[in-house]
C-alpha cells in the first residue's frame, strides 16, 4: 500500500519537530534511534531497549475504526499543535477521558490519537500508547503509525516517554468529564 505524499510530508514533519534537543552529534531526525528509548526519559534498569525495525503493519490497524471516539475532534498537543486530532480508545481504557488522569489504566489499554491535517478528513499519522501486561513490565509502549497501519516506531520511545512523564498519572493526559 503506497503511502500518501501528505503523510509522508507529516511524517518527515513530526521527526523534524521532535528530534531530540540533547547530543545531536549521535542522532537526527531521519534516524530511526532517535525515536528509541536512548535519552533523558528515566526508564527501570530492567526494561529492554527499543530496537527499530523495518515498518510492518500494526496488529491493531484493522481495528481502529472499532475503537471508541474518545474525544472530540480538536487541536492536538503533538507536532507544535499545528493538526486536528481525536483519541480513540479500546475497552480496556474505556474509562478514559471520564476516568482523569489520578488513578491509572489497566493492562491492555489502548489510546490512539488520530492525527488529521487542519480541515482534512483523511488521517495523515497515528499516535499510539498500549499499557502492557505487568509479565511485559506494566509500562506503557508507543507507536507511530502511518495511515496506511504500517508502523514506523514502538516501544518505550524516549521521545513519547520524555513528554508523558509530565501527565498528572500514569503517563496519559486527561480530564474528569
Amino acid at each position: 500500500m503506497r503511502c500518501s505524499c501528505r503523510a509522508l510530508a507529516l511524517f518527515a514533519t513530526l521527526t523534524a519537530a521532535c528530534t531530540p534537543s540533547a547530543d545531536t552529534s549521535s542522532s537526527s531526525a531521519a534516524d530511526p534511534s532517535a525515536w528509541s528509548t536512548e535519552g533523558p526519559a528515566p526508564r527501570p534498569a530492567s526494561s529492554a531497549p527499543t530496537v527499530p525495525t523495518a515498518p510492518h503493519r500494526w496488529e491493531l490497524a484493522d481495528r481502529l475504526s472499532s475503537l471508541r471516539k474518545a474525544t472530540p475532534r480538536a487541536r492536538s498537543q503533538h507536532l507544535s499543535g499545528e493538526h486536528d486530532a481525536e483519541v480513540l480508545a479500546n475497552d480496556a481504557a474505556a474509562a478514559y477521558p471520564a476516568l482523569g488522569p489520578q488513578r491509572p489504566l489497566g493492562a491492555g489499554a489502548v489510546l490512539v490519537e488520530a492525527l488529521y491535517t487542519a480541515g482534512s478528513s483523511d488521517v495523515a499519522l497515528y499516535f499510539a500508547m498500549a499499557k502492557q501486561t505487568p509479565a511485559q513490565g506494566g509500562e506503557w509502549e508507543y507507536l507511530v503509525v502511518r495511515a496506511d497501519g504500517q508502523v514506523e516506531q514502538r516501544g518505550r520511545l524516549a521521545l513519547c516517554e520524555r513528554c508523558h512523564a509530565e501527565a498528572p498519572e500514569d503517563h496519559v493526559f486527561g480530564r474528569a468529564r
